[in-house]
């Protein structure tokens, strides 16, 4: 009788291994689910290529090991509460940030987690583009803004009863005043 017993609970373990599976490989983004004794209990293929093949079964700390994600995953399990938060990784090649969400979800034997990876990299690199021309464009047109206001600013002091003076700056401004225009149109092209 208590083989049977043994039997069937491990058979209903199984099933349950299985149901967690087809749960994570269901989601088009790295997936991972953690049970309440902070073991991993599922992962699709998107997060064995994120986390490594040997993480199933193991404590979710040596599966992630960045404090914001450990920190949330375990205020997700305490507090039963859905967090986010980033991993940031590297492939060699470039960085990668992922968004993190972590859900509480309810598994055999208690409440779990379920954490999904989206991969966010293209995200930051265009804002990091656009911080980037933001700055030069800024620095491209205070160029010659500061000369015109410097040229304005003579003009009107020492330089104002000087005809030589006031030609030859009301040429430099005419310049400076053309290549901001061009700066500009070619802002309104992009």
């Amino acid at each position: 009788d208590g083989r049977l017993r043994r039997r069937a609970g491990g058979r209903r373990a199984d099933l349950m291994e299985g149901r967690a599976e087809d749960f994570v490989n269901a989601s088009p983004l790295p997936a991972v689910l953690i049970r309440r004794d902070e073991r991993i209990a599922a992962l699709n293929a998107e997060a064995r290529k994120l986390l490594g093949e040997a993480v199933q079964g193991r404590h979710f700390i040596t599966a992630l090991r960045q404090p914001m994600v450990l920190d949330a995953v375990e205020a997700c399990l305490r507090e039963g509460a859905s967090r986010r938060t980033e991993y940031l990784t590297n492939d060699g090649r470039q960085d990668t940030t992922f968004h993190v969400t972590v859900r509480p979800v309810g598994l055999e034997g208690g409440a779990g987690a379920m954490l999904t990876f989206e991969d966010v990299t293209h995200v930051e690199q265009v804002g990091q583009m656009r911080r980037d021309f933001v700055a030069n464009v800024s620095h491209e047109l205070r160029t010659p803004l500061t000369a015109l206001i410097g040229f304005i600013e003579t003009l009107r002091g020492p330089a104002k009863d000087d005809a030589d003076a006031r030609d030859k700056f009301l040429a430099i401004m005419q310049e400076q005043s053309e290549r901001m225009f061009r700066l500009i149109n070619d802002l309104l092209s992009l």
